[in-house]
């Protein structure tokens, strides 16, 4: 091949490159196109099958990948309102280092199409790409935000199989509908017949795959099976509780600097005229969002302020769950972790939390839960005790440099006996670590988060999506409580009521089911997740091993 045809042919590679990554980006909230991701890789997938050897496939990837992750996540550098230079930094870092993740299932999927043939590649993709997913959602420096699946949150009807599989059943169904499509494409440009078996088995295949889903979910949601109204598999009516969400839109860049009893008077007057006019059902449970409290209102120097909020929550006749920052300090220095701060005056060793603890009337220390699954960097170094030296590279904005929490907690509402959890933001990614406080016996699910930091940009929406999976997955109510929202209630089935707008001050009430029955996907949770990363490695340790065979018959050959 000439030079000038190989710029020809390598600008089309880059073109058809660009082309996936439009496509698997523009799948994501708050696009509902959805079915873009149900092709977003078969362009670069006629790219990478164009390659003999791996190592002229890695920058075609990288640019696809690339234009994926601008689109989907340009808003973690919240470059709309430049506030602050840290996060305009790591926004930056995650959308050109992140992408090189992805080499893992790709690369895996070129290696596997040199040493054991295309179709074997293109059988194992799905594997390879679940198997990734799911590994990358295991560690500290995990990121499950772009699970593919998570494409697919605006089509309630079509997902909701996920109760069996969790949303990396859907990142399967996706892989394997791109595989098919560029199968069928390859076909019709090759000009094989349209009756030909190239022709009608992926076309067959697709179909189906489209259609029984949809099936199925619109028999769901008709018969309400998932939804929030059927009676207990025994015919008896399930237990209710009415829960009420109080998003008091304050500024987040401000809070951690302004008078923090003025933040509490705030919620305090709206919980109170949100339980006034209420009356005849008033919320048992009230949640404020994440950090509603700017200090730690569980320290013993709080003590009145505490004595007060629960004087006031007997006062409401209703219990009041709110974020806040937790210290907790260790008696013996040699316990703590290496992470832990130490205090300049006293010299002993503690760690902050990003905590939520659940407030009624009483005396006793209020239950809390610390957040376990952190944002890489934002909010704590990965693996911080073995990398100390790393600790500068925290977020400072209030929320930098917590510590993992000690357990998943549940708390149990004193009145109505009703049992929950809470996520702290981030968390709700995790679906697995979500099934786990379900499998333990919360009864709905409550989430707390922030999602004021990046202005209108595409991050809020994204978050709120990804609730509607963690709702179908254990078939629970999820009630999410944002400081400037998105708030909403979801169902079991996935759909969303009271939705608030962005940026506006705004008191919720809803009567949600409190359900005990456990789906097939929280009993087993990432069961799919497990199987896709064993076949993966089995299939990539095979074409090594194949590889290794092919190099020492050409030695053998040679001598």
């Amino acid at each position: 091949m000439n030079a000038p045809d190989r710029h020809i042919e390598r600008s089309r590679f880059y073109f058809l490159a660009v082309m996936s990554g439009l496509l698997l980006g523009l799948s994501f909230p708050p696009f509902p196109l959805g079915l873009f991701a149900w092709v977003g890789l078969v362009p670069l997938l006629f790219v990478l099958n164009a390659f003999h050897r791996p190592r002229g496939t890695f920058r075609f990837m990288y640019v696809a990948l690339l234009v994926f992750h601008v689109i989907t996540v340009n808003w973690t550098g919240d470059y709309v309102q430049a506030k602050d230079a840290y996060m305009m930094i790591a926004g930056a870092a995650t959308m050109i280092l992140h992408p090189l993740f992805y080499f893992l299932p790709l690369g895996g999927y070129v290696v596997l199409r040199r040493h054991l043939g295309e179709p074997v590649a293109l059988t194992a993709l799905p594997f390879l790409w679940v198997g990734y997913e799911y590994s990358h959602s295991l560690t500290e420096w995990s990121f499950p935000w772009l699970t593919i699946g998570n494409s697919q949150s605006y089509d309630i009807a079509r997902i909701q199989f996920i109760e069996w599989t969790g949303v990396f059943g859907i990142s399967f169904w996706v892989l394997v509908l791109n595989v098919l499509a560029y199968l069928l494409v390859r076909a019709l440009l090759e000009r094989r017949p349209v009756r030909s078996r190239a022709v009608m088995l992926p076309a067959g295949l697709l179909l189906l795959l489209v259609v029984l889903p949809s099936v199925h979910g619109w028999y769901m949601l008709r018969t309400d099976r998932g939804g929030g109204t059927m009676p207990r598999s025994d015919g008896t009516p399930r237990d209710s509780i009415t829960v009420g969400i109080v998003q008091a839109n304050i500024d987040p860049w401000d809070k951690w600097t302004q008078n923090g009893y003025a933040t509490v008077d705030l919620y305090m007057s709206m919980t109170r005229a949100l339980v006034e006019s209420t009356a005849a059902r008033k919320p048992a449970l009230v949640l404020w969002p994440e950090t509603a409290f700017p200090f730690d209102v569980l320290n013993p120097a709080n003590h009145d302020l505490l004595a007060s909020l629960q004087h006031e929550t007997s006062e409401w006749g209703t219990s009041v769950l709110t974020g806040l920052p937790h210290r907790v300090t260790y008696a013996d220095s040699l316990s703590a972790p290496r992470s832990a701060r130490r205090d300049k005056v006293t010299q002993q060793r503690y760690d902050w939390f990003n905590a939520a603890t659940l407030i009624q009337s009483g005396g006793d220390a209020p239950a809390w839960y610390g957040k376990m699954k952190m944002v890489p960097f934002a909010e704590r170094v990965p693996y911080a005790e073995a990398f100390t030296f790393l600790d500068f590279l925290r977020w400072d904005v209030g929320i930098g440099g917590w510590q993992i929490g000690p357990d998943t907690t549940l708390f149990v509402e004193q009145r109505t006996g009703a049992r929950f959890n809470t996520l702290i933001c981030y968390e709700s990614t995790y679906p697995g670590f979500v099934a786990t406080f379900v499998r333990k016996g919360a009864e709905f699910i409550t989430l707390i988060t922030i999602d004021s930091w990046w202005d209108h940009m595409s991050g809020a929406y994204q978050h709120q999506q990804m609730a509607i999976f963690r709702a179908i997955e254990n078939r629970r109510w999820v009630v999410r409580c944002a400081v400037g929202g998105i708030s909403c209630f979801i169902d079991p089935s996935g759909r969303v009521y009271d939705a608030t707008e962005l940026f506006t001050k705004r008191t919720l009430s809803r009567q949600i089911e409190r359900r005990t029955e456990l789906s097939f996907y929280t009993r087993h949770g990432d069961w799919l997740g497990d199987i896709s990363l064993w076949v993966a490695l089995i299939l990539v340790a095979a074409a090594m091993g194949q590889a290794f065979l092919k190099k020492q018959r050409r030695q053998l050959w040679q001598t």
